[in-house]
């Protein structure tokens, strides 16, 4: 039986074969008389020559020929843009050449500050501002967790008596960010490291002047502070 279905399978395959190849013969055979049925396009005839012009002399030339321009200098204007960032080179508050970054010397700043207990005290940069160290820091920093020479004087109970500018209220009552028990220096530990906030003065020559006025609401705030009344002024 298995063999009769198989035999029957080939069959089948052959007649598809050969009814596949009398149609491509066919149609094979068809294509030279399409080909030939097709009419010729005819050319279109060429187009008859333009007629002559005769040439006019150049002093016959009409009257409303223009002249063209002559072509500027573009020498002298590459030379120009040339010279131009070489002059530019330097200018600025920067003055030197930033293509030429690395090349410049810093100014050497010199802090000719008095010894503590010497000096002078400054006046706010404006009110409650941190104030300014009048005195040289050579020998005082920097300020570790174990070290720092700004308590011996700056401390209350101590700065009254050598005459010197005591740590504010805000320094050692108020404390906005960690709890008071696990204190491991005197003043509060956002406070402790002094210099990020007081800074010595040097002798420095700005190159844009400072025209900011300030303005205090009571004289004895040039000289002190009266945060710890304030520090919440204006959330109210």
């Amino acid at each position: 039986m298995k063999e009769m279905k198989a035999l029957l399978l080939l069959l089948g395959l052959f007649v598809v074969a050969v009814l596949a190849f009398l149609v491509y013969d066919a149609a094979s055979k068809n294509r030279p008389a399409e080909a030939a049925a097709t009419p010729a396009v005819e050319e279109p005839a060429a187009a008859a020559p333009a007629p002559a012009v005769e040439e006019q002399p150049a002093s016959e030339a009409p009257a409303s020929a223009v002249e063209e321009p002559a072509a500027p200098a573009e020498s002298a204007t590459a030379a120009e843009a040339a010279e131009q960032p070489a002059a530019a080179a330097g200018d600025g508050i920067r003055g030197s050449d930033l293509l030429a970054s690395g090349s410049e010397e810093l100014p050497v700043v010199s802090a000719a500050a008095p010894a503590p207990g010497s000096a002078e005290r400054l006046p706010r940069a404006y009110e409650n501002a941190p104030p300014q160290i009048p005195h040289s820091i050579d020998g005082l920093v920097p300020i570790t967790l174990g070290n720092n020479a700004c308590l011996s004087c700056h401390q209350p109970g101590v700065a009254e008596n050598v005459g010197a500018t005591p740590m504010s209220p805000t320094h050692i009552k108020m404390d906005l960010f960690t709890k008071s028990e696990g204190k491991k220096v005197p003043v509060d530990p956002a406070r402790y490291n002094c210099t990020q906030c007081h800074v010595p003065q040097a002798d420095v020559q700005p190159p844009v002047a400072n025209e900011f006025q300030p303005e205090f609401r009571d004289p004895e705030l040039r000289n002190k502070s009266d945060l710890d009344k304030k520090w919440n002024e204006g959330t109210q």
